[in-house]
């Protein structure tokens, strides 16, 4: 997936001053109506040969919305379902869902395009899944990564981008209050999402 598609759908999203975007599923989740948005929007400019890979599915919120009029696309997602027992229920028919830890998943997938990571926020976690990833990305490819006004996810994944100049912080998005004394402000991304890019260099 290009750079540029991902900047155009972030300022698309930047323009539209609704505080409520009406949502695009009906799961439950940790997430809000403007990061479902966000995905979908990803997922509609990713090339049909690509793959969307969702790390941190819960009960598929955000993994439905990406899907929402995306037919065309291959939407692969993953979750041990461990943390909260909670087993999705399925998905449309170009959606695959996995019961197993993304690093038991990735090596069966290929040429992904767009990937969402919303698994373990420590920032050993974070820098391995960023470190793992790249081989399994297309040579220009967009990563999002969820809770980015935690410390720990923002120290992952700067450490990983240290070692590998490939990766590229693109845009971030804020929540606009802290996300646990007030309550979320459905303008912004909950817990914050950051927009990176990835280049393989020849």
């Amino acid at each position: 997936m290009r750079w540029s598609k991902a900047n155009e759908v972030v300022e698309l999203l930047r323009q539209d001053s609704r505080l409520w975007l009406p949502a695009l599923s009906q799961r439950r989740g940790f997430s809000s109506s403007r990061v479902e948005h966000l995905l979908n929007g990803l997922v509609a400019e990713m090339p049909v040969s690509e793959t969307y890979f969702e790390v941190g599915v819960l009960e598929g919120r955000t993994l439905e919305a990406a899907s929402v009029g995306n037919g065309g696309k291959r939407l692969v997602g993953c979750d041990p379902c461990e943390k909260y027992g909670v087993v999705p229920e399925p998905f449309g028919p170009n959606v695959v869902f996995y019961k197993e830890p993304w690093h038991e998943v990735l090596p069966r997938e290929g040429n992904i395009g767009l990937a969402f990571y919303d698994g373990d926020h420590q920032a050993e976690a974070v820098h391995m899944f960023m470190l793992r990833v790249r081989e399994r990305l297309a040579n220009e490819a967009v990563l999002v990564l969820d809770d980015w006004d935690r410390v720990s996810v923002r120290s992952g994944a700067f450490e990983a981008a240290k070692h590998h100049p490939e990766w590229r912080l693109l845009r971030e998005m804020p929540e606009y209050t802290d996300g646990l004394t007030t309550a979320p402000h459905h303008f912004g991304y909950q817990f914050g999402v950051a927009v990176w890019g990835w280049r393989r260099e020849n």
